[in-house]
């Protein structure tokens, strides 16, 4: 870590140095200054007191990035995992978490054209015609409809526009990589406009699966979407959109560092990139929906906005959780969320010495899930005859070495499992209703001092219908909900529960120069309570009958610069930050002893989480611009006794999947080609995440039972070199392009984690990509 931390300094101490050097050029030409409507009005980015960072249409295009979870490596303190989209994990700051399951929230909303994507098998969106991506740091009630503690990603789409026009591009790349999109926008006569935008990306996979002979962490996805947009008169604009995402892919959940039960090593396809699992795990997600935006300018110059949104998400999971060539044990997930949600605005004019939005959310959101974990047909053969057997028949009175398949069934059927083929199961919904009104402004003091102020209020909603069948768990010990005293049998867990909270922000900008400014900060914000709807030991569901955990809420505090120099030819973004959460929800796989788990989430603990972050870019000259980022995160668990394994004090420990140092650094070179009539393009980025921890333990390495040690709990550094050589016609009618991603072909690690039975799992990077691309302008 410490060489690739040198060598990102060094490399921002030379582009400092070109900055010097390139000061004359930078005079003679300025650069487009960056407008952003993170605060629901169009505003220079050096003038908005909120650390954002904004990735625009053309950043998209040249580097390849093609859907939301490969953006993080450009962003300082943004992590946004891509392998599972199931339960993807975005953190900001080094809070974050995936929405395990369907009583638990994230910390960080996505938003598209304002309205909320949902839970995480709906965040990992394809990034298609977009015009930028903005990615807000720190709680952001007062902004974004739903509550946010830890941050929001906000995708903007480009809207139709009144003339004529049409794109089609295609990537073909190594794993058999092909990517297809087509975009249109048809004016229709003077008031209205119609885009029609679809993608289709397919991918092989990179890890061989042995027993079935086919290869995981495949793509199969098509993505669509269609506008509206009416403008019957100078003061009304209508846009109305209707999107859609299909994801069909055979998955990795991880590689196996041990057996199903975590006792010893692998013992079958122990070679990195090779499983031997006895059916491919997969996943599929159909997600739709629409919204409407619908904005009147009245004449006294106020804006009056309305934003309502559908979303439907129907998510389907499965996986070979003995991670075995054999059917022992195996999992199928289904979870359903439809929502509905609607904002209204009252914006004030613009260019006044007081500017504020009013503002009322209303957010409904109905999820359903079916989660069964089935008994194999080889679960009396490969487990309960090796792991039960021996120590439980001689109390049979049986031989263990001399077992028939009735005697494996009496044993099984003993020690409390199901037969083969029955399952362990949940099931359930849960009902959100929540309510906020919020206002958010500025008055300006002076024409340098401007206060910032806003506050938000808001009731959530929930209610649970749940059920718990854990019958045919046997030695695992999984309980169930209100078991009938005389039969055993389950009946759901009903209950509710309301959230409250005001929540209230201040700042304080001043102007230094006319493009520069410097911004004092405080917000707050809270993350409402929910449900542990897991699977749940007997022991832990009966001390906690309700599964009930509550809210938790943050202080953040933040100073920060904006400025832009050189007539806009350089751009230099600070900032510095301490955010203080209290009742820290932690949502944690527990090792209960002797063979038994559990999943818990609990009110367990203080978080604590400071840094600072920068962000430039130089236009070095009219033919080169160079940009970079860079960020230092220390985030730790302030209290968590009882947070470590055994029950040990985590106390001072640092965050999961909160590395200490993040940086990207590249630049962009073009040259005209007179001969070609066209433009040559080059652009390199070099990422850098540093290495993180993925247990509250902070360990690096783990010893099993069979005493074999492996490395477990912390994910190395990693490096990556992505880049893209072109040329365009000065028409730009086409373009055709070479790319590569990790170009160096880092193959290291990118998660781990113990799955249900103790497994120990990993999952690896994808390595080296290329292609080629083309795209035709109409």
């Amino acid at each position: 870590m410490k060489k690739s931390k040198i060598f990102l300094t060094v490399s921002c101490m030379a582009l400092t140095a070109l900055a010097g050097q390139s000061q004359a050029y930078a005079q003679a030409r300025g650069g487009d200054e960056i407008i952003v409507t993170a605060t629901k009005r169009a505003e220079k980015l050096s003038e908005v007191p909120i650390a954002i960072s904004v990735f625009g249409a053309d950043d998209v295009d040249q580097t390849g990035v093609r859907e939301l979870s490969e953006l993080s490596e450009y962003i300082p303190n943004v992590q946004i995992s891509g392998h599972n989209d199931f339960r993807s994990v975005i953190t900001i700051r080094g809070v974050g978490s995936n929405s395990r399951n369907i009583g638990f929230d994230s910390r960080v909303g996505v938003y598209v054209d304002g309205v909320y994507m949902g839970q995480s098998p709906a965040v990992n969106q394809e990034l298609l015609d977009l015009e930028r991506v903005e990615v807000l740091r720190g709680p952001q009630g007062m902004l974004f409809g739903k509550n946010t503690v830890a941050g929001a990603v906000s995708l903007v789409t480009k809207k139709p526009a009144d003339e004529f026009s049409a794109r089609v591009t295609a990537d073909i790349g190594n794993y058999d990589y092909r990517e297809f999109k087509g975009i249109v926008n048809v004016p229709l006569g003077q008031m209205a406009a119609a885009k029609f935008s679809i993608a289709k990306t397919d991918r092989d996979g990179y890890i061989d699966n042995i027993t079935t002979g086919n290869k995981l962490d495949t793509k199969d996805v098509w993505a669509y979407r269609a506008q509206l947009r009416i403008t019957p008169t100078d003061n009304f604009e209508a846009n109305f959109a209707f999107d859609g995402l299909n994801t069909d892919n055979k998955i990795l959940v991880g590689e196996p560092l041990t057996d199903m039960l975590g006792i010893g090593p692998v013992p079958v396809a122990p070679e990195p990139r090779r499983v031997a699992f006895e059916f491919d795990p997969s996943e599929n997600r159909d997600i739709y929906g629409g919204m409407m935006d619908l904005e009147y300018n009245l004449d006294n110059g106020f804006t009056l906005k309305s934003i309502s949104g559908y979303r439907n998400t129907d998510a389907f999971y499965t996986n070979a959780t003995d991670y075995s060539p054999v059917s022992v044990v195996s999992i199928e997930y289904s979870d359903k969320f439809e929502q509905f949600t609607q904002e209204f605005q009252a914006i004030s004019p613009p260019g006044e010495r007081l500017t504020y939005m009013l503002g009322f959310y209303y957010y409904n959101q109905d999820s359903d899930t079916q989660r069964d974990v089935f008994l194999g047909d080889s679960f009396h053969e490969s487990f309960i005859a090796p792991v039960v057997a021996p120590s439980v028949a001689p109390l049979l009175m049986l031989d263990p070495n001399n077992l028939t398949p009735a005697d494996l069934a009496f044993i099984s059927a003993f020690v409390g499992f199901g037969p083969e083929g029955s399952r362990v199961y949940n099931s359930g919904r849960v009902k959100t209703e929540s309510f906020a009104g919020y206002i958010n402004g500025s008055f300006d003091i002076t024409d340098r001092l401007t206060l910032g102020f806003g506050g938000r209020y808001s009731v959530e909603n929930k209610d649970v219908n749940w059920l718990l069948d854990g019958r045919n768990s046997g030695l695992f010990g999984i309980g169930s909900t209100n078991p009938d005293p005389m039969t055993g049998v389950p009946s759901p867990l009903i209950n509710d529960r309301t959230d409250k909270f005001f929540s209230p922000a201040v700042s304080l900008s001043y102007a230094v120069m006319d493009e520069a400014n410097v911004y004092a900060k405080y917000s707050s914000g809270y993350k409402s309570g929910g449900f542990n709807l897991d699977y749940i030991n007997a022991n832990e569901l009966a001390a906690n009958t309700g599964l009930e955990f509550g809210k938790e809420t943050v202080d953040s505090y933040e100073v920060g610069f904006k400025g832009a120099f050189w007539d806009g030819r350089f751009t230099l973004n600070l900032a510095a930050f301490l955010s203080n959460y209290e009742d820290y929800q932690v949502n944690q796989f527990v090792d209960l002893g002797g063979g038994n788990t559990s999943i818990r989430i609990t009110n367990a603990a203080k978080v604590k989480t400071k840094g600072v972050e920068a962000e430039f870019n130089l236009e070095a000259t009219d033919n080169l611009v160079f940009y970079g980022s860079a960020g230092l995160l220390d985030a730790e668990f302030d209290e968590f006794p009882g947070g470590g394994s055994g029950g040990s004090d985590a106390s001072g420990n640092r965050l999961v999947n909160a590395p200490e140092f993040t940086a990207a650094i590249g630049g962009v070179f073009t040259q005209e080609i007179p001969s070609l009539n066209s433009t040559f393009l080059l652009r390199a980025d070099l990422t850098h995440t540093g290495g993180y921890f993925t247990t509250a333990d902070n360990v690096k390495t783990t010893t099993l039972p069979s005493m074999a040690t492996i490395p477990f709990g912390y994910i190395d550094e990693m490096t990556q070199l992505n880049g893209r050589v072109g040329v365009i016609t000065n028409n730009e009618m086409l373009e055709l392009y070479f790319w590569g991603r990790n170009l160096t072909d880092e193959d290291g690690l990118i998660d781990d984690f113990r799955d249900f039975f103790n497994t120990y799992v990993n999952h690896p990077n994808i390595g080296r990509t290329y292609g080629v691309g083309v795209a035709v302008n109409f």
